[in-house]
């Protein structure tokens, strides 16, 4: 049943990436908030973390054990389904991809700027002060903006269950350290809701977590719990951007770093992605006016769309292993 529901929530993301609908976080803020007030949490950035994500997904999990019993099939299906897509990240990539697109074929690089900071890893402004620095950045977070919105939702559903693919997304949306703007973060496509530190060039396991700001310490808790999450799945997409792209360019740094305990997943991801497309000795994405500038626009444009291409059959690759371990079970 999990392969099928995987299918069902995959063929719903890409005809409907808006999932605004079923992926409300005013709750997340709720709970935090009721959490920060428990006086025997307060001093314990572990416990609070411990809380804010087994406790609904304890919750889940019994629900979902009483239902299976009573032969409530059905209702399991709709629920599972529900879980999996509200675990999908936030946001209409697809929409976003294809007005940053026209803004560059427009020659329009300051809106550019603007429509690339939402895959910005860590949810700030564009740092991009040129076009080179523009395709710098969409190459480093592109790849994990994809990587975070679909495979590691899909990979911990499919592993240990719709309460896994929660256990991720809470993390992710604890991780942010604007999580009190998660209301003000709806009614803008809910991107203000991923983990910061995940972007870094270092892994949170590198980082100082001890601060005196409890709830900054908690954040980076969660920050490291989150990498710890996506180790597995990022490798195996790793692996799977190989096999659909240039094998040996991708599989290459995922040689040197498949055991690292300090490479960041964006890192990873960014590395064998330009070794899957063999990008080696890209242009750089120069909007201009001459004609240089324009060949240039159009090799940039060509990248965003093979990233989007090579993720698109990585994703077919999961989906067939997938349906092999079912059958082969």
């Amino acid at each position: 049943m999990h392969f099928l529901i995987v299918l069902v929530a995959i063929i719903a993301l890409e005809n409907y990436s808006q999932m605004a609908f079923i992926q409300r976080d005013a709750w997340v803020q709720k709970w935090h908030s009721q959490l920060s007030r428990l006086s025997m949490l307060a001093g314990s950035a572990v416990l609070k973390l411990i809380a804010f994500v087994l406790a609904p997904v304890i919750a889940l999990y019994l629900v979902i054990l009483l239902l299976s019993s009573s032969g409530y099939g059905l209702l399991v299906f709709v629920l599972e389904l529900g879980v999996l897509l509200y675990s999908f990240g936030r946001g209409d990539i697809s929409a976003q991809i294809e007005l940053l697109k026209s803004d560059i074929e427009r020659d329009d690089l300051q809106a550019a700027y603007h429509d690339a900071a939402v895959f910005n890893i860590a949810h700030r402004s564009s740092s991009a002060e040129n076009a080179a620095d523009l395709y710098q950045e969409l190459v480093a977070a592109l790849p994990y903006r994809i990587f975070e919105r679909r495979f590691a939702a899909v990979f911990w559903f499919f592993v240990l269950g719709a309460p896994a693919a929660l256990a991720y997304r809470l993390l992710a949306l604890h991780g942010d350290m604007s999580l009190g703007d998660i209301s003000r973060g709806e009614s803008e496509a809910g991107l203000n809701v991923q983990a910061e530190n995940s972007s870094l060039e270092n892994s949170p396991l590198e980082k100082d977590q001890v601060t005196a700001d409890p709830q900054v310490d908690c954040s980076e808790k969660a920050n490291t719990a989150l990498w710890l999450l996506e180790w597995v799945p990022v490798r195996l997409l790793a692996l799977t951007l190989g096999l659909v792209g240039s094998f040996a360019h991708a599989t290459a740094p995922l040689k040197e770093l498949i055991l690292c305990p300090r490479t960041s997943t964006a890192d990873l991801l960014r590395r064998c992605v330009s070794g899957a497309l063999g990008d080696i000795q890209r242009p750089h994405m120069v909007v201009g006016t001459d004609a240089g500038g324009h060949e240039d626009t159009a090799a940039g444009l060509a990248l965003i769309s093979e990233m989007v291409a090579l993720f698109t059959r990585a994703m077919m690759g999961w989906l067939v292993v997938i349906a092999l371990l079912v059958m082969l079970s």
